[in-house]
């Protein structure tokens, strides 16, 4: 069926769209000179000699030709204009038709008699060419057959006699060479029959009502149709010209001879603006037609006005029924029908850039909807509900044909993206339908919501009830595919989309009897293992990575800019993976699986942390072995043989061990602890920022739930303290990085110094006298394992390590004094020259300002200052310090290191008589303590 069609009675001559728009401008012209809006001055022509006719000016003959000199005049060359009437053919009819009402019926004038005007006024030679002649007489005579013996009342006795003069008049060559009285014989002819049919009863007693209002009305639309057309410019596709209400206006001249009135003028005219913009879709058409059948519908004819215009029959189809209605009705339905077929499915039709039309046709479905129902609105997936106003019914049509139009669509398109893709359809129109659920709500629901509130809602559950049929037809299945995992994510993402939007728009009050025909997935009673057994999966590919990562991790720098290890750069990238795609996967998570992602996370990165717990060496491998005390005693013989004493042999496994821990590697592993717990900060805030994400999907799941089960409670969520208790299951991975750190800076000053520097501290510092080994030796290796440090640790790790560094130098300071062996001994002079070196290591380590706080160096540089003011100190004021120290503690000396040391302790006190170059200390130290002297030990340095 064509919708832009009126369904008219055909025609039965043979009349093309030319033939009716050029006649239609012929019953402009006449309407016009009838009415005395259209006059012509034609110049009376003197009779002059042979001889003068030669000397005519171009004015003159310019003047002949007929001028029109009235208001009318602009706008008609328009009309003539837009309906593309040629200017030979204008002034051809204009000439023929000024005196055409001499020709009116009993003061009435039809298109019968402008035709026979044309025909009597217009000879061979008025035409151009010969070819317009022959089409222009065609046409006449088509137009008198159409109107008189095709159209006319077949109960007329003349009807043969004017079949054989309109075979005459339609036989041009003939007509052409016949004598003018026989042309003029068959006019009259045609005259008198169009005489007798004007003369005919009327049907409706209407004022100036014709034969051919009601028998030719099919003709005469047509006609009006044609006319009504040339208000669209020509030029600009869809646009009214400027002059349109003037138009319109010199258009109402021709209503006595086409039978036309104020309301099916209304209804002609909207039909044409509609049929412009359903060829251009221009919205303005579109509001026009809206004004148009507002104005129509205002309209109150009398009972014979209705009478003539219900006369005027069409044929319609609509709603699955075939009939009849009056042209005005007709005009309507079928606006209504093409306007219907567009809003059932404008998922298809409309987008968010032209929604301004969606909402224009639809006011136009509602204005012309009266007592137009869908025929199989009881077959509908979701019925209205009860006491629903017409206009609520008809929007629920449209929404629920439209969304099963446009899932339909979906579908198809998901099972052909399939293939292509390798996905299951079920994911793929899951990903579709959210596309569409956002344009519902976005461009049509704010519309559709002014007329039917519950329009979101309607739409919104056909979506849920549409996939979840798919849905549960798959899962009702015996044999799951492989991507079940996605399906499940997929169709939860789906529903979640539907709960937020549904939330959106109506807030808590969202129940309704809609919420019947939502049936919540219940995703969670099939993903729940399936995450599960996921977790255990992956826990079990990053524990695996993370032992082979960290096996052939060999602690160099990551890069200039990243100066920590590889290994853990890539377990953190594997462990966010895991953690991004537990959150991405759109499956209903809760706090089991929660549980299981930490513990997962928490395994992985404790077995890093052992192994490199594991590579460490006591710091006490580093630290010399005391040699045995001596007392200062110089050599009598000097040739004498010394007692050697060899320090233990390290096992070979520690000192592999060493080879891995340099300053350098050691710097990379605490960027590296240091990195581990930053990066398990932020893995924790954005693990529990999606986790609110989730506790949000959990709420919207309620949600939907509680709508079903009209408010019944849903499950309660863990509180933000049963999480957080959770996540402490990270502080364990803190405490053993922290402890791991600690180690690790015990054990970085002591290897700098102890091990890496012990040729020029514990052999080279102040051997055989001060004045020949100064701390001069000592400063410049230290100052190039300071710059060692601080180019490869973190900023926020760098003070701690250079104080470890300054804390092992002062240890080994005070080894020196005390534990130096029998190669050192001090005069009280020599004191000066040490606390010189003191304070030039202190100053390297505060570096003007720039390196540690001068009280930090000063604290610990405090013993060691303690112990060279002894050394200044008398021997017997010694001695009796440690008398009364010895008296407090037992005689068995047990060994202490310098971070266990006090001043006055006996161990100290000991020692500095031991390295005191005085002979009343050596004295005392050979009759209290038995002490060898110097001279008969030699001890090896390792």
């Amino acid at each position: 069926m064509d919708l832009l069609s009126l369904g008219l009675p055909r025609l039965n001559a043979e009349l093309s769209d030319d033939d009716l728009r050029e006649t239609a401008y012929e019953v402009l012209l006449a309407s016009l000179f009838v009415s005395g809006k259209l006059y012509f001055a034609e110049e009376k022509r003197e009779k002059k000699p042979k001889f003068l006719k030669g000397l005519r000016s171009k004015t003159e003959g310019s003047n002949s030709a007929p001028q029109m000199e009235n208001y009318y005049t602009h706008h008609l060359d328009l009309i003539r204009v837009q309906m593309e009437i040629s200017e030979s053919m204008d002034t051809l009819a204009k000439r023929a038709l000024r005196r055409i009402g001499s020709k009116m019926v009993q003061g009435q004038l039809d298109v019968p008699c402008i035709s026979l005007q044309l025909l009597s006024s217009v000879g061979k030679f008025d035409f151009p060419t010969e070819r317009l002649r022959v089409q222009w007489q065609r046409r006449q005579a088509n137009v008198l057959e159409e109107l008189l013996l095709f159209s006319a009342s077949r109960e007329c006795s003349m009807s043969e006699t004017l079949r054989i003069v309109l075979s005459k008049l339609k036989n041009t060559e003939d007509w052409v060479v016949s004598v003018p009285d026989g042309r003029i014989e068959v006019l009259t002819i045609i005259e008198r029959y169009n005489t007798r049919l004007s003369a005919a009863p009327k049907k409706f007693g209407l004022k100036g009502e014709t034969y051919h209002w009601t028998q030719s009305y099919h003709f005469n639309s047509r006609l009006y149709e044609k006319l009504l057309s040339s208000v669209f410019d020509m030029l600009e596709d869809g646009q009214l010209v400027e002059e349109a209400d003037e138009i319109l206006e010199t258009m109402k001249l021709t209503w006595p001879i086409l039978g036309i009135t104020q309301k099916l003028h209304d209804a002609l005219y909207a039909w044409a603006l509609f049929q412009k913009f359903a060829q251009t879709g221009e919205i303005l058409l579109l509001k026009q037609t809206d004004l148009q059948i507002q104005k129509l519908k205002l309209h109150n004819n009398v009972r014979e006005a209705e009478l003539y215009i219900d006369s005027f029959v069409c044929s319609v189809e609509g709603f699955g029924s075939n009939g009849t209605l009056n042209l005005v009705d007709s005009a309507l339905l079928k606006i209504n029908m093409w306007c219907h077929r567009q809003l059932k499915n404008y998922h298809l039709y409309f987008s968010q850039a032209n929604c301004s039309i969606f909402e224009s046709m639809l006011n136009l479905v509602l204005l012309t909807a009266a007592n137009l129902t869908d025929d199989d609105e009881e077959a509908m997936l979701i019925g209205t509900s009860l006491g629903s106003t017409p206009e609520s019914t008809l929007i629920h049509i449209l929404v629920v044909r439209s969304i099963q139009a446009a899932y339909k669509n979906a579908l198809i398109s998901a099972d052909g993206q399939s293939k292509a893709e390798f996905k299951h359809p079920l994911i793929l129109l899951a990903s579709e339908l959210k596309l569409l659920v956002e344009k519902e709500c976005s461009a049509f629901s704010p519309v559709l919501h002014k007329y039917y509130p519950e329009a979101g809602r309607v739409a919104l559950t056909v979506f849920h009830l549409l996939y979840g049929q798919q849905l549960e037809l798959f899962l009702e299945g015996s044999d799951h595919s492989e991507s079940l995992k996605e399906i499940l994510g997929a169709s939860n993402s789906f529903e979640l989309c539907i709960a937020q939007k549904l939330y959106s728009m109506y807030g808590e009050a969202a129940g309704s009897s809609l919420s019947n025909f939502l049936k919540p997935y219940m995703i969670d009673r099939f993903s729940s293992p399936i995450i599960l057994q996921w977790l255990h999966a992956q826990h079990e590919n990053v524990l695996e990575w993370t032992k082979r990562t960290i096996e052939i991790e060999d602690w160099e720098p990551l890069s200039v800019h990243r100066k920590l290890a590889t290994s853990m750069v890539e377990v953190f990238r594997i462990v966010e993976e895991t953690i991004d795609q537990f959150f991405n996967s759109s499956l209903p998570l809760d706090i089991v699986h929660l549980r299981s992602l930490l513990i997962g996370i928490t395994s992985s990165l404790q077995v890093y942390l052992l192994h490199m717990e594991n590579q460490q060496v006591s710091r006490a491998t580093l630290l010399p072995v005391a040699p045995v005390l001596t007392r200062y005693a110089e050599s009598v013989n000097p040739f004498a043989k010394r007692k050697l004493i060899e320090p233990a042999v390290r096992e070979e496994k520690v000192a592999n061990k060493l080879n891995n821990l340099t300053v350098p590697k050691l710097c990379v592993k605490l960027n590296t602890l240091q990195y581990i717990r930053d990066q398990l900060d932020t893995i924790e805030e954005g693990i529990k920022q999606s986790w609110v994400d989730v506790q949000s999907a959990v709420g919207l799941l309620d949600y939907l739930s509680c709508m079903t089960s009209e408010g019944a409670t849903s499950k309660s969520s863990p509180s933000d303290e049963s999480i957080d208790e959770l996540f402490t299951i990270f502080d364990d991975v803190r405490r053993t990085a922290v402890n791991i750190t600690d180690t690790i800076l015990n054990f970085i000053g002591t290897r700098a110094v102890f091990w890496d520097m012990r040729d020029l501290l514990l052999f080279s510092l102040y051997r055989t006298s001060v004045e020949s080994a100064r701390m001069e030796i000592f400063i410049p290796t230290i100052e190039q394992v300071l710059d060692q440090v601080c180019d490869l640790i973190v900023d926020v790790l760098r003070d701690r390590v250079v104080l470890r560094v300054f804390q092992a130098c002062m240890e080994g300071f005070i080894w020196v004094l005390l534990d130096g062996g029998p190669s050192r001994a001090f005069l009280e002079t020599d004191v000066n020259l040490m606390k010189d070196d003191l304070a030039m290591l202190k100053d390297l380590f505060i570096a003007e300002g720039q390196g540690l706080p001068s009280d930090v160096i000063e604290k610990e540089a405090k013993l060691a200052q303690q112990i060279l003011d002894l050394y200044v100190l008398k021997a017997d004021t010694i001695i009796d310090l440690l008398m009364k120290a010895s008296e407090h503690m037992s005689h068995h000396l047990e060994p202490a290191t310098a971070r266990r040391r006090n001043v006055h302790d006996v161990h100290t006190l000991l020692r500095v008589l031991c390295h005191k170059k005085d002979n009343g200390a050596s004295t005392f130290l050979k009759i209290q303590y038995h002490l060898p002297r110097s001279s008969e030990i030699m001890t090896m340095f390792l």
